[in-house]
């Protein structure tokens, strides 16, 4: 008896049976979120998420200071206080999506694979464009009026932010002593700055370690691994997704001018993030097109939370 019939394997049928395109996805949509991750991981210690099931907004609570502590005297009545207290609405943006179309016929012919490299765009391309806007949201915390007792936010600025590391190491000291004399806490703090402005400090604060001395400023970074440690006991992670210029389309919330912005430095606190819908993965044969149509879409929305925990570095002063 012959041990060939006419049944063709599918590599992409799970278990030999039903979509003869399952496995295919599963491996699709996992590339697609391994990307969109490693995106967004620069920001998700700088928002504070809410995850909803139902509905287009939710409230965030911000909680007042108390600094009224007193003596007591022996039989004296003791009162209770007040907290100020108060919420902020934060609402869902429109979905947003990007997606990819793949000809049948490049598929057949092309000699390596498309699916992977495609996956991998749509990936980042979501979670650049989240980290964009809780990057804005941190600017426009920074410029936001402050609210209950808090301080009013604050930043600093220098005309040469961008090209000196000692006017950045500057400013990260200025953040730490805004936010110490407020006693602002909550989470850890946390710098952005662009590559170049991170590299840039990298390179002349700390030590130089082909001649053991002292370069341009005291913090702590590495020549050799182009890495840079803390500023001002604050982390700092270098990132692609400081707003720049004028930003004028799009949702009006993350409007504005980012002309002189360099980076930012702040907490967790600064930012709500409303989440609704995770990153889902869609793929579509379309036979009328005779192509495969591969969608990444997420629906979330943010907002200032309390601005004194965003710290705007800039070049001019407003």
């Amino acid at each position: 008896m012959s041990e060939y019939t006419a049944a063709a394997s599918r590599p992409g049928q799970k278990a030999g049976a039903g979509d003869d395109r399952a496995l295919f996805l599963r491996e699709f949509g996992g590339l697609v979120l391994t990307a969109y991750l490693e995106i967004v991981k620069q920001y998700d210690s700088l928002r504070w998420v809410k995850h909803i099931t139902q509905g287009k907004s939710d409230t965030f609570p911000v909680i007042g200071k108390k600094r009224d502590a007193s003596e007591h005297e022996p039989g004296e009545e003791i009162k209770g206080g007040k907290i100020l207290h108060d919420e902020i609405e934060v609402t869902l943006d429109k979905m947003v999506y990007d997606s990819v179309f793949i000809p049948e016929i490049d598929e057949l012919m092309l000699h390596y694979e498309l699916r992977g490299p495609y996956a991998t765009q749509l990936g980042q391309s979501l979670g650049s464009l989240q980290a964009k806007r809780i990057a804005i949201m941190h600017i426009l915390a920074s410029r936001s009026t402050a609210v209950l007792d808090m301080p009013t936010p604050s930043y600093a600025f220098a005309a040469n932010m961008r090209t000196s590391a000692t006017a950045i190491e500057t400013a990260y000291f200025a953040a730490e002593e805004f936010l110490r004399t407020n006693d602002i806490s909550g989470a850890a703090v946390e710098g952005r700055l662009p590559w170049q402005q991170y590299l840039l400090c990298a390179r002349n604060l700390g030590l130089d370690p082909t001649r053991d001395v002292a370069r341009e400023g005291a913090g702590s970074g590495n020549r050799v691994t182009a890495t840079l440690g803390k500023i001002a006991n604050i982390d700092t992670m270098g990132t692609n997704y400081i707003p720049k210029g004028v930003v004028a389309s799009g949702p009006t919330k993350y409007q504005g001018d980012f002309t002189n912005v360099v980076g930012h430095i702040g907490n967790r606190m600064a930012v709500a993030s409303l989440e609704r819908k995770a990153m889902q993965i869609t793929t579509k044969d379309q036979a009328e097109r005779l192509g495969t149509i591969m969608i990444a879409s997420q629906l979330n929305g943010h907002g200032i939370l309390r601005g004194e925990c965003s710290f705007e570095l800039a070049t001019v002063t407003r």
